[in-house]
């Protein structure tokens, strides 16, 4: 694949899996403006189901995104069968990165968009997990 449709290619899927990451984010961020207001006499019923929630739906968000760029690697040619392109990506979106696979150097650049979009993806995460935290347990504290 020319370098020039692995980085338009790359960047479309880049742009596709992060808008959904981001949607997935802000409607959390819109679910719990209007409906996680703690109870002082439920405050660890509370946090267990909303910790609990928020972390399968960025779970969930982050496993799409494996697959998005699995199906990629498939329907584009860089990797065989259907194991290969998903342990690729899975390795390659959490920058593992094993070695034991590896793409043929006419899709490196589109396989190491993966890893961008995972440093994002999990970059954003956490700093949502923070937000959190410190918010509900500010509330608490105070």
């Amino acid at each position: 694949m020319p370098v020039i449709l692995q980085i338009s290619l790359g960047s479309c899927i880049l742009i596709l899996c992060m808008a959904f990451h981001v949607f997935i984010s802000t409607k959390l961020i819109e679910f719990l403006r209007l409906k996680a207001q703690p109870d002082e006499k439920k405050v660890s019923g509370n946090m267990f189901k909303a910790v609990s929630g928020i972390l399968l739906l960025l779970l969930f968000s982050h496993t799409v995104q494996i697959y998005v760029w699995a199906i990629a690697l498939g329907i584009f040619g860089g990797l065989p069968g259907y194991e290969e392109p998903i342990y690729f990506a899975l390795v390659t979106y959490t920058t593992v990165g094993y070695g034991d696979v590896t793409l043929d150097a006419s899709y490196r650049i589109f396989g190491a968009m993966a890893s961008v979009n995972g440093i994002i993806a999990f970059g954003l995460t956490t700093a949502f997990l923070v937000g959190f935290f410190a918010r509900f347990l500010g509330r608490r504290l105070n």
